[in-house]
């Protein structure tokens, strides 16, 4: 299993209000999350940055080897509600921070398992050997719209109110999350924010995603293909591959 992730400012924000988190544990688990900052000026960066030090804190502190999946489950339903507590509570006591969010998206890699976990509109994509898809739903008013079939898939990518989101963390005292488990027969999982996925054509993803680049030229190649879209938001991406290339 390798990994690589980054993430980039953009072309047109004056910060970075996404958060990366990358670690592996003593027990060869794997923890990738990104969470994207909401609330503008007021505070997105540090809900997005204690959002994901907090799973990485607590990743690093589990042990979570021959746990059943209703125990990761619980575990990760847990430490992500942490995680929205801590920035509801901050966000109540600083003036200057009410308000402040963030998604989260991620993946948990045990020996034997792969969860998915979702909090917003930044996504999972798997890489298959035929396919290619996306492996969260986001929480987002346009999504709701979608899934009621009362706009198309076209009249998504344009809807004026495509970045209102229905979920985030830290904005209530409580959060709704998606976790789910994946098969094994992946080939490579990407976690992104919507700077990438908002603005990059799925067929570019995964074109980058299959050529026979080195893993961190790939992530490279990535945001570069959000910042020749017009770099309008902050874009964050992590790579973690199945595959053991030999050009790696």
């Amino acid at each position: 299993m390798k990994y690589y992730g980054k993430s980039h400012i953009g072309l047109r924000r004056k910060n970075n209000q996404d958060s990366i988190c990358l670690a592996e544990n003593q027990q060869h688990a794997l923890l990738a999350v990104v969470c994207d900052g909401i609330g503008g000026g007021k505070a997105g960066d540090v809900a997005s940055a204690l959002a994901a030090e907090h799973m990485k804190k607590s990743f690093e502190q589990a042990v979570l080897c021959h746990k059943n999946d209703v125990e990761v489950k619980q575990w990760l339903k847990g430490v992500i509600q942490e995680a929205n507590d801590l920035i509801f509570t901050q966000a109540t006591r600083r003036e200057e921070q009410r308000g402040m969010g963030t998604t989260m998206v991620g993946i948990l890699h045990c020996p034997d398992a792969t969860y998915v976990f979702n909090v917003g509109d930044s996504r999972t994509y798997g890489l298959y050997e035929d396919d290619f898809l996306c492996l969260t739903e986001d929480h987002s008013y346009v999504a709701d719209l979608l899934k009621r079939g009362e706009v198309s898939e076209e009249e998504a990518k344009h809807h004026p109110n495509r970045n209102v989101l229905t979920n985030a963390l830290g904005i209530w005292d409580s959060v709704k999350v998606d976790i789910n488990k994946v098969k094994e027969d992946y080939k490579m999982l990407l976690v992104c924010s919507d700077g990438l996925h908002g603005y990059v054509s799925e067929e570019l993803i995964r074109h980058i995603m299959e050529s026979d680049c080195a893993l961190q030229a790939k992530v490279d190649l990535l945001i570069q293909a959000a910042l020749d879209a017009g770099g309008y938001d902050n874009v964050s991406v992590i790579l973690v591959d199945k595959e053991d290339a030999a050009d790696e």
